[in-house]
């Protein structure tokens, strides 16, 4: 079950990915069609996010969504539309990575545990 939940995670990063690349092709919307996949990436990738966080932590789901989507965003930015690269920015995004398989390595529960 957890593996479908690592698919459908990745499905909506994806999306959000592809919403927030094609943003730079709407011209402030004056690009419809660019526009259009903004507004239906977006609308598929919440609706996948919130089937995912139904029935599994919020703060996780949110950080690997939010962290994945960050990490790709900047390597896209600087690939396709020549962002600044630097040293301090290459770091972060190693960090938002390491950040992310922190996340998903399985460690001791707190839950439960008294000082």
């Amino acid at each position: 079950m957890m593996k479908n939940v690592y698919i459908l995670l990745g499905l909506s990063i994806i999306l959000e990915v592809i919403g927030a690349t094609f943003m730079k092709y709407t011209s402030g919307f004056e690009n419809a069609a660019a526009s259009v996949v903004v507004i239906l990436s977006y609308l598929l990738a919440l609706t996948l996010y919130i089937i995912i966080t139904k029935n599994h932590e919020l703060g996780m789901i949110n950080a690997l969504w939010s962290g994945g989507g960050t990490g790709l965003v900047t390597i896209l930015g600087i690939i396709l539309f020549g962002e600044t690269t630097s040293f301090q920015k290459m770091v972060g995004v190693v960090l938002i990575l390491s950040g992310i398989y922190g996340l998903n390595t399985r460690g001791r529960s707190m839950k439960g545990v008294h000082s």
